[in-house]
């Protein structure tokens, strides 16, 4: 619009205010008054202050009769603005349009109020785009300013704050630095312009770190931080990061500084190297099938359990208590969040003997689940229930099974898979001392280290995986399924499926490790993380006893550990004299009296004894291990470990001396004995 035409319009409008300034001015003519006077309008609020009583004077005119003069040119263009935008097409993107009567300035957002004047509502804030979830759901605004220290503050504002509680919107934006006026008309005011304000650009809001795709775009991972590795159709933004994000995924050092550092030293040490290369098995998850896990590593103090731990969490950020490093000791709540905060990822726990037995069992299934518990909001609808996917390394001086049988119970085989547990020692974990003098000198050297470097090859292993995924999905597919099969090839043919799901997380374990080499993140051989993953797949598979299930190997070894250790003092010695009795059975002298007899050892012909358990201290011993006495003595029969009676009969009747002929369970010696005589595959 150009000058002449605003000046006409003006006055046009204002034919009394106009009037006013004629009678007012009599040098000045109403071409000039009009002029100055659409100059005036176009200034910010702040500008305006400072100019108007120099232009009063100008044109002669009462600071009333030019402040009458602006806000109806003010109110005219507003009217204007509003029949044009309805008009308008939708905003471009990056385009934003405030509400009619709302304007940004350079001090911040203000509402023209007509004849009351402009009312400051807060300070600068951009509106960088509209975001909802993947589901079209959870609407909001993705806002961005800066506080009184310079620092960048970005927030994807909930929707619904603008019609909750007065005060909860403010409090939120006060809280992030955001100057905000205490007046509650101008509170109030500020909602209007945030609840009317359009914007051209769409973000995607995400709930969870992780992968995540737009439509049909190919997957970008967003770190906890907000960070966002990979591309996509829109921007995603991470909807409530963690109160610590920014800590969590902290860099510090190099990436160069990390592979002479930290990842050398861990080359030739199973433990370590296993834990280092499963630092980057989380984001393969997705990409390859797998389902959430992990692995817990046992052992005494002082093996260098946590220090490993520490290396690999150094992948992704400072590996310290506050950031990448937790403890068990927490609610199930607690977990649910620290999962879901670790999506795609990983979750390292420590200090397992510190968290609750009665819950250790539940936390493993849940956290393998990738779901957590649904809860209910104060008006009765459902909360969204956080769900994550996520590797799990944690450590501890007990395995998980020692920690729930405290509470009487035996952990299910199926949250022993979740999460298994390896033993480790001090000596044959760290085998390569990489020049050092001893083993202590060497964990001292990797302390520092991982303070000194951290963060860095998480987000450079993301970055080129993103690549690969994009470029080359059915390559890498190709290589899971191959080292899969090449770890499987380890177990014998007729191994559990169990002890399968075990070596294939084994296998994702290798192949991200491979993968890290390969890509020059980790400065290894070639093999040395399929090395590691194997060493500790054969670790694993010889402490449960085998390839055989889980609950199978629970069955002998509950027997086996009653036998080791009350073989000598509860049970009765007997055995066979001819011609002494009608049985030819007697019982032998022991040198001390058998207290809470269990039963009887019979030696047999051939010098191998049997032990003769009576049914009573058989549910016993089953219940104190948390087996099924039944399923117990049915696997006994079938690995040879147990004589059965006639027809379906587990028990046997058998002449016990000056007792007579009770059933009892019949179990061969063999099965405290060396492994490898037992007919079975288990020991």
């Amino acid at each position: 619009m150009d000058a002449r035409m605003d000046e006409d319009t003006a006055f046009q409008g204002f034919a009394s205010a106009a009037s006013d300034a004629s009678e007012e001015s009599s040098n000045t003519s109403r071409a000039d008054i009009a002029l100055e006077v659409v100059r005036l309008t176009g200034l910010s609020e702040p500008d305006y202050q400072q100019q108007r009583k120099a232009a009063a004077r100008d044109c002669g005119l009462s600071l009333a009769a030019l402040d009458k003069l602006v806000r109806a040119e003010r109110a005219r263009r507003r009217r204007e603005d509003a029949t044009t935008t309805r008009r308008k097409a939708p905003p471009e993107p990056g385009e934003v349009r405030w509400p009619h009567g709302f304007d940004m300035e350079r001090d911040g957002l203000y509402a023209d109020q007509g004849e009351a004047g402009s009312v400051w509502l807060c300070a600068p804030l951009e509106v960088l785009g509209e975001g909802r979830d993947a589901a079209g759901e959870g609407w909001g605004l993705w806002l961005r300013w800066k506080d009184r220290d310079g620092r960048i503050h970005t927030w994807p504002m909930p929707a619904r704050l603008l019609v909750t509680a007065p005060g909860e919107l403010e409090a939120a934006l006060l809280e992030r630095g955001l100057r905000v006026s205490p007046n509650p008309a101008a509170r109030m005011l500020l909602r209007e312009a945030l609840g009317g304000v359009q914007a051209g650009s769409r973000v995607t809001l995400v709930s969870r770190a992780g992968w995540h795709a737009v439509g049909t775009d190919e997957a970008a991972y967003i770190l906890p931080d907000g960070a966002v590795i990979g591309a996509t159709a829109e921007t995603l933004v991470m909807k409530a990061p963690p109160e610590n994000a920014v800590q969590m995924v902290a860099q510090a050092g190099t990436l160069d500084g990390w592979k002479v550092e930290v990842a050398a030293p861990a080359a030739g040490n199973p433990m370590a190297a296993f834990l280092l290369a499963a630092a980057f098995a989380g984001p393969l998850l997705d990409a390859c099938g797998e389902p959430s896990g992990g692995f817990h590593i046992t052992g005494r103090s002082k093996v260098g359990k946590t220090l490993a731990l520490r290396l690999a969490l150094s992948v992704w950020g400072p590996p310290v208590k506050g950031a990448m490093l937790r403890d068990w000791r927490s609610t199930a709540n607690g977990l649910e969040g620290a999962a879901e905060e670790a999506g795609d990822g990983v979750l390292g726990l420590d200090e397992l003997h510190q968290a609750d037995p009665r819950e250790v069992a539940s936390a493993c299934y849940m956290l393998a689940n990738e779901s957590g518990k649904g809860r209910m909001r104060r008006d009765t609808t459902a909360q969204r229930r956080r769900t994550w996917r996520t590797f799990i390394l944690s450590t501890g001086e007990l395995d998980i099974a020692t920690v729930v049988s405290r509470t009487g119970q035996s952990l299910p085989a199926g949250a022993e898979v979740r999460l298994p547990s390896i033993s480790v020692d001090g000596g044959t974990s760290w085998p390569a001392l990489h020049g050092r003098a001893t083993l202590g000198e060497l964990m001292t050297d990797l302390h520092a280290a991982v303070r000194r470097h951290h963060g860095h090859a998480a987000r450079a292993f993301v970055a080129k995986l993103a690549e690969v995924r994009r470029d080359d999905a059915a390559g890498l597919s190709e290589a899971a399924i191959a080292m899969r099969e090449r770890v499987l090839a380890i177990l014998p043919a007729d191994a559990d499926p169990q002890v399968r799901d075990v070596a294939r997380r084994c296998a994702l374990v290798a192949l991200a490790g491979e993968l890290a080499t390969l890509w020059d993140i980790l400065p290894w051989p070639e093999d040395e993380a399929f090395r590691a993953a194997a060493a500790m797949l054969a670790r694993w598979v010889e402490k449960r006893g085998g390839g055989g299930a889980t609950e199978e190997t629970q069955h002998v070894r509950a027997v086996r550990l009653f036998l080791t250790e009350h073989g000598a003092s509860r049970f009765v010695g007997i055995h066979f004299e001819r011609g002494l009795n009608s049985s030819g059975w007697v019982e032998s002298h022991p040198e001390r009296p058998v207290i809470k007899r269990a039963g009887w050892r019979r030696r047999q012909a051939d010098g191998r004894d049997e032990y003769l358990i009576s049914p009573e201290v058989w549910r016993e011993l089953c219940r104190e291990a948390g087996v099924d006495p039944t399923e117990a003595a049915r696997t006994l029969r079938a690995e040879g470990f147990l004589s059965a009676g006639e027809d379906k009969n587990l028990a046997r009747r058998e002449t016990i001396p000056g007792v007579g002929r009770p059933r009892v369970y019949v179990i061969k010696a063999d099965l405290i004995g060396d492994p490898e005589t037992a007919k079975g595959s288990l020991p």
